[in-house]
């Protein structure tokens, strides 16, 4: 049998050497990364029929010609990478003929539009990744023809803009949605909620400033792994995650949370494993109080996980630091499940950091008023 791999990579090749592929009959991998290729000519690959992984990483490709692919067998070619190079448009033509193309890899390129049509002959694809590239929007339809499409990557670009209709085609089958590192100021659910199958939601690194109620609402009930981490998030209405009944991975890191109600959590306590409160200023105060129990009630948590992840909050009267697991509930002086939230209501900035016996006449009025009142019922 002939040779079957062929690694050429981090050479100085700046063209495809046709001519020596001509006898490669049964090649099935093509190594061409980290070389000077500038452009990609006619016939590029001819003889090349049994090749299943072509791929061209690091290149300094900017043009590929209509039959670049033409002489490749396009049932055999299975994956395409032509990521770090300097295309400034999706190259529609070239791929067109690639109808059993299961993986396209377009990442790190000078990409800044994509529309309707640019992937219409690509019926096939499994996986499609255009991370870091330069897009602002996603236009409507522009991903209708990848009906089969599983995994689809749109992190690192400058997205602020997602059409109602940017994910249309794609209801059956996408399960992994990457649109972290982007512009998005809010959660782009009007978009997301034809994706009955979605799993794997990253929005991280975002400026999503808050969580509407009915975010996840029409595909919520199907999402495991949701990463919200390093956007503006101050606050979490208590219905915001009511739609997430599968939900096992929760990254709310690096946000600018201050307090946290129980009801919030409650809809996922069944099905979570693993959550994320790092980075968060929060304060120690009885809105936080349940933390602990409930962290530890779990079911088939990840401990693992859970013990390197050290999330604190700030009891604000003592100015220190403790470790949301092992909360000072003796300090807080809580009383009745709901305690807090009457507390929040008066408006006094005291009382909702500190929660002490120390707090400010007034406070001092209040927590008294709920303590006869508790004990009167």
């Amino acid at each position: 049998k002939g040779l079957t791999q062929l690694d050429l990579s981090q050479n100085v090749l700046n063209t495809v050497p046709s001519s020596a592929f001509r006898n490669l009959h049964h090649l099935l991998i093509l190594n061409l990364n980290h070389n000077r290729i500038g452009s990609i000519h006619s016939n590029a690959f001819e003889g090349l029929d049994t090749l299943e992984i072509l791929t061209l990483y690091e290149n300094k490709i900017f043009s590929i010609d209509k039959d670049a692919f033409k002489g490749l067998d396009n049932r055999k070619l299975k994956r395409l990478n032509l990521g770090g190079n300097q295309l400034d448009s999706v190259p529609t033509e070239a791929l067109n003929s690639l109808d059993m193309l299961k993986k396209l890899e377009l990442q790190e390129n000078s990409i800044s539009k994509i529309t309707e049509g640019d992937f219409e002959g690509l019926q096939s694809l499994d996986s499609l990744i255009l991370g870091h590239n330069h897009l602002k929007e996603v236009p409507g339809r522009v991903f209708s023809h990848l009906t089969l499409l599983n995994s689809l990557e749109l992190d690192g670009n400058q997205i602020s803009h997602i059409d109602p209709e940017g994910f249309v085609g794609l209801e059956e089958n996408l399960q992994y949605l990457r649109l972290g590192d982007n512009n998005l100021h809010s959660i782009p659910s009007e978009a997301l909620k034809r994706l009955h199958r979605l799993r794997h939601l990253d929005l991280r690194s975002n400026n999503i400033s808050s969580i509407p109620e009915d975010a996840f609402t029409g595909f919520g009930d199907t999402i495991t792994f949701l990463n919200l981490q390093k956007n503006d998030i101050k606050t979490i209405p208590s219905l915001a995650f009511e739609n997430l009944n599968s939900l096992e991975t929760l990254n709310l890191q690096n946000n600018k949370l201050h307090h946290i109600s129980e009801e919030v959590m409650d809809p996922i306590v069944d099905t979570l494993k693993s959550i994320d409160l790092m980075d968060n200023p929060l304060i120690c105060d009885c809105s936080l109080r349940w933390y602990p129990e409930w962290v530890k009630n779990l079911k088939d948590k990840d401990d693992d996980i859970m013990m390197k992840k050290r999330t604190v909050c700030t009891m604000m009267s003592e100015h220190r630091e403790y470790s949301l697991h092992k909360l000072p509930v003796e300090k807080m002086h809580c009383v009745g499940k709901n305690m807090e939230q009457t507390l929040t209501n008066t408006g006094n900035t005291a009382l909702s950091s500190c929660r002490m016996v120390t707090a400010t006449a007034l406070g001092t009025v209040a927590a008294v008023t709920i303590i006869i009142a508790t004990s009167t019922n």
